[in-house]
């Protein structure tokens, strides 16, 4: 509910209430499941403003009248606390009758929701305009402690002059504040809800940026990324499947890409938007971010589509990181299509987790502490990746944490292969031993040796193709040429982390693709007394947090045999 001119406006019976003696109700604008917003005149400054009156029915209970009078006291401060053009400006809150009524500038706008209903899907130019003054706006609520939670395009008001206002803060959660939301409670819309938030995890400013995006692409196709028939079906889908992509959004589809980035820890940043979207609201093609970005940022972009090479397909190949160094060289072929959903009994567990996150909305609680690193089978439950994964390894270095060649004695570290997990055997291959899950395939391709899930074209890659010697000066300089060649396409990395196997130097390059579905990997160089592995764990992105105790495992069990 937002305090818009609609068209027809129509005097309600209040419309000549003087409310606190200050502000004379004319007429009501707009009506929603919090109450009444009126367009009211303050006779003590002789201004219109918009007031928002909140509607409490009698079956109310005591509890929900209170929680209702909280909320709204919520929104009036979060929307004070923002001096920002992007936020409706609160002037005042009145307590009369028992419950608030808060007094706000009066907009002539619509509704994002009301403009694309009544004018159709907005061209992308103009929704990119919309996008950047609403992201100026999360920038300055997020700076200030104060998260949205409920993004959407009937809470995105649009004026005749082009301003764009975010609107509606009453379940914004805000630092410092108790929180308001029991568990058990669905907080938001379920459309542009962010995956994390559908899974149960706290809502963090990637969250808005996920439903920022949703928003944006609803501007420009006439529809959330996610439609379906009914909440149920849209949270499942949310959870498992990639956003269609946009055939409307034209130069703003890469925003809309990296907006909508499954992985929050991926997601594009405010920072990163705001610039793009002004790039696209002023008739510019967006340049590609990850050409410009400093090493070690997440960004995002849309990197033009190779060739079929970089296809799952039946009878088809996929690509693997060594293919960018080595032209020739390809991954095995696929004896089943990769396909993106969450199958078999997975898909039960997943309708189940939306079922209760339906009814019992976990919004707090122990969902904020990610659990220990998982070291289990591929099928027990695994760990989310960390909030915050981004290592920047500007050059060679060692740093105190990580291990040396040798160990406090003097003597070479031992390299004796782990157990394997429980699930998992131990496999070798020239000069290295590892786990990988019991019933995956092996098959061999001139250096490089595969082990594949038949299952969902996750799979393991072991190279041993010579490089320089330090891991992280050959990931930057591969990196180099991936953009340069667009091959992955889709490539973005999300981060270069340094560290040791067996007392040897080794540097892990995690980073997403396209390979007929969207794909997330870890790629681990390891010098090892000369000679140089490429160890690559690859899994459909939009599992990741499922397959995150596998890629943990097999690199954790990766050995170099045979040498000190």
């Amino acid at each position: 509910m937002s305090p818009h001119m609609s068209q027809g406006d129509n005097t309600g019976s209040g419309g000549a209430r003087l409310l606190a003696g200050r502000y004379r109700l004319l007429s009501a604008v707009g009506h929603g499941g919090m109450g009444t917003v009126w367009r009211a005149r303050d006779e003590t400054l002789d201004r219109d403003v918009a007031v928002k009156e909140v509607v409490l029915h009698a079956a109310v209970s005591e509890e929900e009248r209170r929680e209702r009078h909280v909320r709204t006291l919520r929104e009036a401060r979060a929307s004070a606390r923002l001096n920002h053009p992007g936020v409706v400006t609160v002037h005042d809150v009145v307590d009369e009758d028992d419950r608030p009524w808060i007094v706000m500038e009066l907009l002539r706008a619509r509704s994002l929701q009301d403009l694309v209903d009544e004018d159709g899907p907005l061209p992308p130019e103009r929704a990119a305009e919309v996008g950047r003054q609403i992201v100026s706006a999360l920038r300055a609520a997020h700076g200030a402690g104060i998260l949205h939670r409920d993004i959407k395009p009937a809470n995105v008001l649009v004026a005749d002059d082009g301003r764009a206002v975010l609107t509606d803060f009453g379940i914004a959660q805000v630092v410092g504040d108790a929180t308001l939301t029991k568990t058990g409670l669905l907080v938001g819309s379920p459309a542009y809800m962010a995956p994390e938030r559908v899974r149960g995890e706290r809502a963090t400013p990637a969250s808005d940026l996920w439903s920022l995006g949703a928003t944006l692409y609803a501007a420009c196709e006439g529809r959330p990324p996610h439609q379906r028939p009914d909440a149920m079906a849209v949270l499942a889908a949310i959870m498992t499947e990639e956003p269609p992509p946009p055939r409307n959004a034209g130069p703003l589809a890469p925003v809309l890409r990296g907006l909508l980035e499954r992985d929050p820890a991926a997601r594009m940043t405010a920072e990163q938007a705001e610039p793009l979207l002004a790039q696209v609201a002023a008739g510019a093609t967006v340049v590609d971010p990850v050409a410009t970005a400093p090493a070690g940022t997440a960004v995002s972009a849309t990197v033009p589509a190779a060739d079929a090479t970089a296809r799952f397909a039946d009878g088809g190949q996929a690509w693997s990181p060594q293919d960018a160094a080595s032209p020739g060289a390809g991954a095995p072929k696929r004896g089943r299509r990769l396909v993106p959903l969450v199958a078999g009994a997975v898909v039960a567990v997943a309708a189940a987790a939306v079922a209760v996150a339906v009814v019992l909305w976990p919004d707090g609680g122990s969902a904020d502490t990610p659990p220990d690193r998982p070291t289990g089978a591929a099928s027990g439950p695994l760990a989310r990746p960390s909030a915050n994964p981004m290592v920047n390894s500007p050059g060679p270095q060692t740093p105190s944490a990580t291990p040396s060649a040798t160990d406090a004695t003097g003597s070479a570290p031992d390299s004796t292969p782990p157990e394997p997990p429980p699930g998992f055997r131990t496999v070798s291959g020239p000069g290295y031993t590892l786990a990988v899950p019991v019933g995956w395939t092996r098959t061999e391709r001139g250096a490089s040796t595969y082990w594949n899930d038949p299952a969902t074209g996750a799979y393991v890659q072991v190279d041993r193709t010579p490089w320089p010697g330090d891991p992280v000066a050959h990931w930057e300089q591969w990196e180099k040429e991936v953009i340069a060649k667009n091959s992955p396409p889709g490539y973005r990395r999300i981060a270069l982390r340094r560290t040791a196997v067996a007392g040897h130097p080794a540097a892990d390059l995690e980073f997403v693709f396209d390979a007929g579905g969207r794909m997330r990997g870890v790629d681990r160089g390891v010098n090892a007394g000369g000679r140089a592995y490429a160890v690559f764990v690859a899994v459909p992105a939009s599992r990741w947090n499922e397959y995150r105790g596998t890629v943990n495992n097999v690199l954790d069990t990766f050995r170099p045999t045979g040498v000190r």
